[in-house]
C-alpha cells in the first residue's frame, strides 16, 4: 500500500511537470530539460543495461532513446506540436494508470511473463479503455467531429504503442537482472522508467502531426 501511495504520489508529480514542461516553458527550456533528463539516461541510467565499450551498443543509444528524445526536443519548438504533446502524454498516462490500476485489482493472466512478470492481459485491456475514454473526452471538449472509430484507432495505436515501449525496456533489464533502471524517481525507478511509453507513442505523433493538428483542432500560429 505504501509502495501504491509513493508511486502514484510520485507519477502525478512528474507528469504534472512533464506536462507543464510543453504549456508553459519557452521551448529552450523545454530543450534543455530533455535533454538534461536524455543526459541522465545514457550516462547514469543505460550502461546498468549496456556494455558502452562496445560499438554497437553506441549505435542502438543512437536509436534508442537518443533518436525519440530528438523528435521530442523538435516537436516542442513549434508551438502547435507542443499542444500536440500535451495531448499525446494525457492519452499515454491514461494508459499506463488504466493498466497500473486494473492490472493491480484485476490482473490474472499474464501478458508477456518472460519479459515483465507484472504485465497482464486484464491491465493492457484496462489501459486501453481508459485511454479510448479519455482520448473521445478530449474530442468532446474540442468540439471535434472525430468518429468513434478513428478514436478507437487512435487509442487502440496508442495503447499497442505504449506496451510495446514498456516491454522492450522491461526486456533490456531482463537481460542483465535489474528491476529499475535507476533510483532517482520513488516508487518508479529512473527516468527511462517512466519516457519508456513515450519513446514509442512520439513515433505516431511525429508522422501523423499534421494530420493530428486538424484532428485537435489546433489552432495556434
Amino acid at each position: 500500500m505504501n509502495n501504491f501511495i509513493k508511486k502514484s504520489g510520485t507519477g502525478a508529480i512528474l507528469y504534472g511537470l512533464f506536462v507543464l514542461f510543453f504549456l508553459c516553458l519557452r521551448p529552450i527550456f523545454t530543450a534543455i530539460a530533455l535533454t538534461a533528463i536524455l543526459g541522465v539516461i545514457v550516462f547514469s541510467e543505460l550502461p546498468q543495461l549496456f556494455d558502452f565499450k562496445k560499438i554497437k551498443y553506441w549505435a542502438f543509444t543512437l536509436c534508442y532513446p537518443i533518436f525519440p528524445f530528438l523528435l521530442l526536443i523538435y516537436m516542442s519548438s513549434i508551438l502547435q506540436y507542443r499542444m500536440l504533446l500535451f495531448y499525446m502524454i494525457v492519452i499515454t498516462v491514461s494508459h499506463d494508470a488504466g493498466g497500473y490500476f486494473l492490472g493491480t485489482l484485476f490482473g490474472k493472466h499474464k501478458l508477456a511473463a518472460n519479459i515483465s512478470p507484472k504485465k497482464t492481459w486484464e491491465g493492457f485491456f484496462g489501459g486501453c479503455i481508459l485511454t479510448f475514454i479519455t482520448a473521445y473526452i478530449i474530442f468532446i471538449v474540442l468540439n471535434s467531429e472525430v468518429s468513434t472509430w478513428l478514436v478507437l484507432s487512435l487509442s487502440l495505436s496508442v495503447s499497442i504503442l505504449a506496451t510495446i515501449g514498456d516491454l522492450f525496456e522491461s526486456w533490456l533489464k531482463r537481460r542483465v537482472n535489474i528491476k529499475d533502471s535507476g533510483v532517482l524517481l520513488p516508487g518508479h525507478g529512473g527516468f527511462l522508467d517512466r519516457f519508456d511509453s513515450f519513446l514509442f507513442v512520439v513515433f505516431l505523433f511525429f508522422i501523423f502531426r499534421n494530420y493530428l493538428v486538424l484532428l485537435f483542432k489546433i489552432t495556434h500560429a
